[in-house]
């Protein structure tokens, strides 16, 4: 007696999945790209709720100024980088520049694929500094602007004199 097995699928049977998935697929990834885009809206602006925090504590128990400033290549700052990342330096000579001599305390890669990042602050100036003696960030308040490329609400984070930071929801960048 020979039993005869069937291995493998008919290519009806193949195309059939294959819509399937398609179909499954096509609502599922545009939800799973909005699910992306909230948490990179979310986490960038608890990065810059935390490091603000930390750059104010910083200035005031190191006695200096500690300056926050974007940067692609995290040796230098470059305005207009926010969306790639941002550098926090001690700033000893007050130039608002890294130097040689001047440590950096931290670098975060943003990187963002959903949203941009601009900071407008009441200086025209593209950085935060933190001064020693207060921790306050005096004339480096203002606003980040965290845009959506996608339809999701965009966000102000907003820096005041004090340096406290807020979010506000916003309509349009």
């Amino acid at each position: 007696m020979f039993f005869i097995v069937k291995n493998g699928f008919t290519l009806l049977e193949l195309i059939v999945c294959v819509a399937i998935i398609c179909i499954i697929s096509s609502y599922a990834l545009p939800a799973f790209h909005r699910y992306q885009a909230k948490q990179e809206m979310q986490l960038t602006a608890k990065k810059i709720q935390t490091f603000s925090r930390q750059a104010k504590n910083l200035a005031t128990i190191q006695n200096s100024n500690i300056v926050i400033c974007p940067s692609e290549n995290f040796t230098q700052c470059q305005p207009s980088k926010w969306s790639a990342g941002f550098v926090m330096f001690v700033d000893n000579n007050k130039n608002r520049q890294i130097d040689s001599t001047e440590s950096i305390l931290h670098q975060e890669k943003l990187n963002l694929k959903y949203s941009t990042l601009d900071w407008r602050g009441t200086l025209s100036i593209p950085s935060l500094t933190f001064q020693a003696t207060t921790g306050m960030p005096i004339g480096s308040n203002g606003s980040f602007f965290h845009c959506s490329l996608i339809d999701l609400p965009h966000q102000k984070i907003i820096m005041s004199k004090m340096g406290h930071v807020r979010l506000e929801n916003i309509n349009s960048c």
